[in-house]
C-alpha cells in the first residue's frame, strides 16, 4: 500500500491531466512505426487525441507511433514520437511525446483555432 501523500499527489496529478483541454475534431490521420494505420482523429489537445482506425487493427498500449494529422484548411500536422495510453475496441489514445517546434507551433495555431471555434 502506498502512502497516503504519495497517494494523493499521484491522483492530483492524474486531475491535472484530465483538465487539459480536448476539442472535438474529425480528420484522417496516418499512423507509421510500430504500427501502421490510416484512420480518424475525434478528440485534439495539446498532448495527445483519440484516433478511430479505419480498419480494426490491434494496438498495443506502449506503442510508439509517428502521426500525421490532416486538419483542414491546414498542412499536415506531424507528430515524430506518440504512445498509445489507451484501447478500446477500434479507437485508441495517443499522448503526444516528441515533435519539432516548428510542429508544435502548428499545433497550438490549431487548438487556438478550435478554441475560438467552440
Amino acid at each position: 500500500m502506498q502512502p497516503l501523500a504519495t497517494q494523493r499527489t499521484r491522483d492530483r496529478k492524474q486531475a491535472d491531466l484530465r483538465q487539459q483541454a480536448r476539442y472535438r475534431v474529425e480528420f484522417p490521420v496516418n499512423c507509421t512505426g510500430d504500427y501502421v494505420a490510416a484512420g480518424t482523429v475525434y478528440n485534439l489537445g495539446l498532448g495527445g487525441c483519440k484516433i478511430m482506425g479505419s480498419v480494426r487493427v490491434t494496438v498495443e498500449i506502449g506503442a510508439i507511433l509517428n502521426l500525421e494529422l490532416h486538419p483542414p484548411k491546414m498542412a499536415p500536422v506531424h507528430v515524430h514520437a506518440a504512445t498509445v495510453r489507451w484501447t478500446m475496441e477500434d479507437d485508441f489514445g495517443v499522448d503526444f511525446l516528441g515533435m519539432q517546434e516548428s510542429e508544435r507551433d502548428r499545433l497550438v495555431q490549431l487548438i487556438e483555432q478550435l478554441a475560438e471555434e467552440s
